[in-house]
């Protein structure tokens, strides 16, 4: 493109030349003529300026070529013209895909920085029994062995833990329990809704931002591409997240709380891809998501 200008450039300078060299050439001949006719009776004069016909209109049709290839070359100009604009749109719509980009990283990782602060923030506290040795008298410790006290010790646990602490509950009830396993799952959710609940409720956000951005699409990027630019970022989600939290979004998903709108995105991004098998305490529950859930 460079090139071509340049040659045009090249060329309108010789135009331009060739044109001043004309002129003067005119000028001269017209000088030249005046001088040269200026002592001659008026008849002879206009004999021979008969004879200068055919000349005269040599340079009306050559000024009507001049007129004829200056149109050609500001038509071959504005063919450049639009071009550069043609151009200049493309680089602005590479700008505003860059910019979309930006916006939505920005938006991604602070929804993941806060999802980290959720995890984080989460605790629980429950009670163990410990062992106490009894105060005893001395005819007690002469006539008795020691006897244990019972009594119990509060334990906090957060983050993480709490998750696992609580799934092996959820694990082991569905085990021993012959209630639904929605039933069962349930009751133990409603125990911990209020951090839970704006767990799931962050996450799936997370996961609905990336589904429903657009990245790149300009009418030509196919959608496979699209696809692969979406599972990327759920991936780096999916990276944060325990086991233990997977198997919490595994029953949540089967709840009425996921099924309808979580399900499917679980499904679409292969959220499963890394989850134990051994952790799900019922292999015919993986039978209800879809394959691709688990990357298949």
């Amino acid at each position: 493109m460079k090139k071509e200008k340049d040659n045009l450039e090249e060329k309108d300078n010789w135009f331009i030349i060739i044109s001043i060299i004309v002129c003067i050439v005119i000028i001269g001949l017209w000088v030249a003529n005046y001088f040269c006719l200026i002592g001659l009776p008026a008849t002879e004069r206009g004999t021979i300026g008969d004879m200068f016909g055919v000349i005269n209109s040599l340079f009306s049709g050559l000024a009507l070529a001049g007129i004829i290839l200056t149109i050609l070359l500001q038509r071959k100009e504005l063919k450049y013209q639009r071009e550069e604009l043609r151009d200049t749109r493309k680089e602005f719509q590479v700008q505003n895909e860059t910019l979309k980009i930006q916006r939505f990283e920005n938006t991604f990782f602070h929804l993941l920085d806060q999802f980290h602060q959720i995890v984080n923030t989460i605790d629980f506290t429950y009670h163990s029994k410990k062992k106490k040795e009894q105060p005893r008298s001395l005819s007690q410790m002469v006539n008795s062995p020691r006897a244990p006290l019972e009594d119990l010790e509060s334990i906090t646990i957060t983050g993480r833990d709490v998750f696992r602490f609580k799934f092996n509950k959820l694990s082991e009830s569905i085990k021993n329990q012959d209630d639904d396993f929605h039933t069962v799952y349930l009751s133990h959710y409603n125990q911990a809704k209020s951090d839970f609940g704006h767990y799931f409720r962050t996450l799936y956000r997370i996961l609905k931002i990336i589904d429903e951005t657009d990245f790149f699409y300009d009418g030509t990027t196919e959608e496979k591409e699209i696809f692969q630019i979406k599972y990327r970022y759920a991936s780096i989600l999916r990276a944060q997240i325990s086991d233990y939290e997977l198997g919490w979004i595994f029953y949540n998903c089967l709840s009425e709380n996921g099924v309808e709108k979580f399900k499917p995105l679980i499904e679409k991004y292969s959220f499963f891809n890394n989850l134990p098998d051994d952790l799900i305490p019922d292999n015919e529950h993986f039978k209800l998501y879809n394959k691709s859930a688990f990357g298949k």
